[in-house]
C-alpha cells in the first residue's frame, strides 16, 4: 500500500497534509495509538528537517507498506539552477551550525550532500571535540556493480560503525551520544539515504 505524494517546502506548505496523510495510513494499516503515535513523530522529525533547509527547496513525502514495514519517504529531484546551488552552499557544509546538531541535523547535511553530489556525500563529516566523524563513508553501504543505485548511506551501517569505535574515538564517542538522545534514532529500525541518477531519497524504515 502507497500512499498519495505529496509535495513538501521548506516554508511549510504542504506539511500539514503530510501530516494529515500519515495519520490515514496510520487508520488504514490499524495500528495502534502508541505506534500511530511513533510513526506520526517519524513524519514529524522528517518534516522538520525539510523546513530546516533555508531556501526554495521542495521534495515529494509518501509512506508505503511493505513486507510488513512501514517508510517514510522524502524524495527530491538533484537539478540544480545557479541560484538553488548559491542557496545550498552554506548549509550542506562541515555540520558546525546549531541547526545541523543532533542526528537528524546530520541525516539533513548527509542528504543535501548528497543532493548535491556524491563526492560531496562521501566526505562529509561532523565535528565533536575537534575530532571528526565521516559520517558519510561510516555509513556506507556496498553498491552492487548491477545496481543503479549511485550511492546509499545506512544509520545501521553508521550505528555499527559508532559502537566499534566510541571507546577509542572521542568524536565517535559524542556521535553515539547523539545516536541515543535522537526520536528517530530510538524509534526508526533504519535510515537510508540514497541517489539514484538525479533522485535522492530518504527513506526511514519502521515494522510496527
Amino acid at each position: 500500500m502507497q500512499t498519495d505524494k505529496i509535495m513538501v517546502y521548506s516554508n511549510g506548505t504542504g506539511m500539514e497534509a503530510a501530516l494529515k496523510e500519515t495519520e490515514r495510513f496510520a487508520k488504514y494499516q490499524e495500528l495502534d495509538r502508541k505506534s500511530a503515535m511513533r510513526l506520526r513523530l517519524l513524519a514529524e522529525e522528517t518534516l522538520g528537517m525539510v523546513k530546516a533547509i533555508t531556501g526554495a527547496f521542495n521534495a515529494k513525502f509518501w509512506l508505503e507498506k511493505e513486507s510488513g514495514e512501514c517508510r517514510i519517504h522524502l524524495e527530491a529531484d538533484t537539478y540544480m539552477d545557479d541560484e538553488k546551488e548559491r542557496e545550498l552552499i552554506a548549509i550542506s557544509t562541515s555540520g558546525k551550525n546549531e541547526a545541523n546538531k543532533g542526528f537528524m541535523g546530520m541525516i539533513k547535511n548527509l542528504f543535501l550532500s548528497a543532493y548535491k553530489g556524491l563526492d560531496e556525500a562521501n566526505q562529509t563529516h561532523l565535528d565533536f571535540g575537534g575530532s571528526t566523524v565521516m559520517f558519510g563513508t561510516l555509513g556506507m553501504r556496498e553498491v552492487d556493480a548491477l545496481s543503479n543505485m549511485n550511492f546509499e548511506w545506512s544509520y545501521l551501517q553508521y550505528k555499527e560503525g559508532l559502537e566499534e569505535n566510541k571507546a577509542e574515538n572521542e568524536a565517535a564517542g559524542e556521535a553515539w551520544d547523539e545516536l541515543e538522545k535522537s526520536i528517530v534514532g530510538n524509534i526508526a529500525d533504519d535510515v537510508r539515504v540514497s541517489v539514484r541518477g538525479d533522485v535522492v531519497e530518504l527513506v526511514i524504515a519502521k515494522t510496527f
